[in-house]
């Protein structure tokens, strides 16, 4: 729960000020660069004014991190609600919303998987899950209906993941536009994503190997 102090009148637009200033602060410098001068002065308000809508900077932080998370897991599932149960496309859609998120809400995500703490976090006690629990049931739907082999869903959830955030990780070190070049030419997020998805599900097959298999499987 976010600890918060009860107050009957509160000016909605300086705690919103306040969050998100504190929300920069994190993603430009981490939870060092974070205290509540530093966040006073980004509003233009007193340090002690801070405390009437956040009692310290443990809950302003805590609160900070779990709003990002919701909206983070609120846009995924708004990505894949048209997405069938148990498909690839609804696994790929997860990953492109993964990948629009960060890259549209980059301070937000940078918060996110930023350390906050002295101890690290169980992914599962994360705010909504931090997203895992979607990916995980996206994964075991896909196993269940026989689109991808059965495995271990968490160890294949953490594989898919490590591909999906990597990238994202490269995008973020590129250009605003989020292009990179790659072997002469532009690829655009979505583009990049749909190279590598084509990796993950082909292997690193001969390109007459893969078109043989897709072959047989259209036959069959």
């Amino acid at each position: 729960m976010m600890s918060r102090l009860a107050e009957p009148i509160r000016a909605a637009d300086t705690e919103t000020a306040i969050v998100e200033a504190a929300r920069d602060l994190l993603a430009e410098g981490g939870i060092r660069a974070l205290s509540m001068r530093a966040v006073a002065a980004r509003v233009g308000v007193s340090a002690t004014a801070i405390y009437n809508y956040f009692e310290n900077k443990q809950a302003l932080v805590r609160y900070v991190v779990n709003l990002g998370f919701e909206r983070f897991d609120a846009y995924l599932r708004q990505a894949v609600v048209d997405k069938p149960e148990g498909s690839v496309e609804r696994l790929r859609a997860l990953g492109e919303a993964y990948i629009r998120f960060a890259l549209e809400n980059r301070q937000h995500f940078q918060v996110l998987f930023a350390f906050h703490s002295d101890l690290p976090q169980d992914i599962e006690e994360l705010p909504e899950g931090g997203g895992y629990t979607l990916f995980r049931q996206a994964v075991i739907d896909a196993m269940e209906s026989g689109t991808i082999r059965k495995a271990d869903p968490d160890l294949l959830v953490l594989y898919l993941w490590t591909h999906v955030h990597g990238l994202v990780t490269l995008l973020l070190s590129c250009q605003p536009d989020a292009r990179c070049r790659h072997s002469g030419e532009e690829l655009n997020a979505t583009e990049l994503f749909s190279k590598f998805h084509e990796f993950r599900y082909y292997g690193l097959q001969p390109e007459a190997a893969v078109g043989s298999e897709t072959a047989s499987s259209v036959a069959s």
